[in-house]
């Protein structure tokens, strides 16, 4: 069975979605505007609607082909299968990113190589706040090189599976 990667659908997504959403009916309403008033000096209304939507629009594709590529690059990471055994030291909250007046959480794996330098890698946003037994575990974190500069951490792993009711 395919190991599927899951996304964080951070900020980035929500805001790709909202501009996207945006830009396109105001560059719709734009055209609709522009034909229906040819004829007539009111043209400029959907010339005006049409380039207040084009930005908008623009970035939100912009976000969303950002996180379309982190979501390929981390499942390119996974299939290539190339990976090492970090253990989880730390748990700390991402004071950027708050849902409901809450913070997300990021893990940190510290791995130690060969010559004795210690890596450090971070886990996409959680938020949830795992139970105790989530401190000291090993995880896998895919690698592309020995540069380590591409990596994706399996955290969903070993994270306990909560159902909620």
């Amino acid at each position: 069975m395919e190991h599927k990667v899951t996304a964080d659908k951070g900020a980035i997504f929500i805001m790709g979605i909202v501009y996207t959403l945006l830009g396109g009916i105001f560059v719709i309403m734009g055209a609709i505007f522009a034909v229906a008033f040819y004829e007539q000096d009111a043209q400029m209304i959907g010339v005006i609607f049409a380039a207040i939507g084009s930005p908008f629009l623009i970035l939100g594709i912009v976000f969303l082909v950002i996180q379309n590529r982190k979501k390929k690059t981390a499942q390119r990471l996974v299939d290539g299968g190339r990976y090492l055994w970090a253990e989880i030291v730390d748990l700390v909250p991402n004071f950027n990113v708050r849902i409901n007046n809450r913070h997300a959480y990021i893990a940190l794996a510290r791995y130690v190589d060969g010559n004795g330098t210690v890596h450090l890698f971070k886990s996409h946003n959680l938020y949830r706040y795992p139970d105790q037994s989530f401190m000291y575990q090993q995880v896998k974190v895919y690698i592309e090189d020995n540069s380590f500069k591409k990596y994706y951490m399996d955290i969903e792993e070993i994270l306990s599976k909560v159902q909620e009711h």
